[in-house]
């Protein structure tokens, strides 16, 4: 499967509540990659545009050619993961708190590593969290959250409908600048994989019973670790339990957005989650309606949109509130009946 993710707006604290910052990524399946992107092109071509151009959901004027566009791709079985911040709530204070807490939770576990290279690797990379600033701390995090939410659900979605595409993860992630790496795509690059691989030992991936995870055999851990079922109880099949560095590394690239289609639609979709959440629609309810099939229920009641932020939670408007609401209404379902 392919992986795309673009962000819109800032994750820094702004001082107007309701400032929403998102993330999104569309996962788009092999055989889907031609009628994608021949989805996109039409969605260009009405709103004015070739279908080289690259369009900015700021740029297109026809709404209803965005809701097609959205329907299309939930027809070709395509899957958006969101993630929403009030940035409002991320204050300098709440960032450094926040920060001081993921590096204290990156080694909470050290004392149950076996490897002391594995121990020198967890603390280095505590160290290199708390020396990131605060506005790269918040736009890091909020990403690796969003890739760990991808894992655990398109995994889950995609092996009851089609397990061969598990065989591989390609990631794409927006390029901000093509003629150099930025200091966020250096950080992520090293940063992204332990990290990841840490998160699954509060988190781990649930393997289901009963479907074909042959194709992912490559992620196992060739030493598979007991930790899960020792040390907390866990009970998950542990043969099953995910190398989760490897599926990141394997084929992971930042890419510039203007040859890549894949990453003009992660751009329109989390511009138009972002758009749904500052009411900026004519009609809102209905771009929440078609933003929320192509969202994966995540059970016990949660909303399929992650939204996070380095703050205390609050709750959320009216207004806001019902469009959440609504896309959770018009999520698919994660188990297939």
């Amino acid at each position: 499967m392919r992986i795309f993710i673009d962000e819109s707006g800032s994750f820094a604290y702004a001082t107007e509540n309701n400032a929403w910052s998102t993330i999104g990524a569309v996962v788009i399946l092999d055989e889907a990659m031609g009628a994608a992107e021949s989805a996109l092109q039409q969605f260009k071509v009405e709103n004015g545009f070739t279908v080289t151009d690259e369009v900015k959901l700021g740029m297109a004027g026809n709404e209803l050619s965005y809701f097609r566009l959205l329907n299309r791709l939930a027809q070709l079985n395509c899957t958006f993961y969101g993630l929403a911040t009030n940035a409002h709530l991320n204050t300098p204070e709440a960032a450094r708190r926040h920060k001081n807490q993921a590096a204290e939770a990156l080694v909470k576990h050290i004392d149950k590593m076996v490897h002391q290279s594995m121990k020198d690797s967890i603390l280095i990379l505590s160290q290199k969290v708390l020396g990131l600033s605060d506005q790269l701390y918040i736009q890091f995090a909020n990403q690796i959250q969003l890739m760990h939410y991808i894992i655990s659900q398109a995994v889950i979605y995609y092996v009851q409908r089609s397990p061969e595409s598990l065989g591989s993860f390609a990631w794409r992630v927006d390029q901000k600048e093509p003629t150099r790496k930025t200091e966020f795509e250096t950080v992520f690059e090293e940063l992204s994989a332990p990290y990841l691989q840490t998160l699954s030992l509060d988190d781990p991936l649930i393997m289901i019973e009963g479907f074909d995870y042959s194709h992912m055999a490559k992620y196992n851990f060739e030493e598979r670790p007991t930790y899960l079922q020792e040390q907390y109880g866990i009970d998950v099949d542990l043969s099953d339990v995910l190398d989760i560095g490897k599926l990141i590394r394997e084929d992971f690239q930042f890419v510039d957005s203007q040859s890549d289609f894949g990453i003009q639609l992660a751009d329109l979709l989390a511009s138009g989650l972002r758009r749904c959440l500052k009411k900026g629609f004519k009609d809102n309810l209905r771009a929440a309606a078609f933003l929320g099939r192509l969202m994966v229920a995540r059970g016990r009641g949660r909303h399929p949109l992650l939204l996070l932020s380095m703050g205390e939670e609050k709750v959320l408007d009216k207004p806001t509130e019902r469009l959440v609401k609504m896309m959770k209404r018009q999520q698919r379902p994660m188990i297939r009946g």
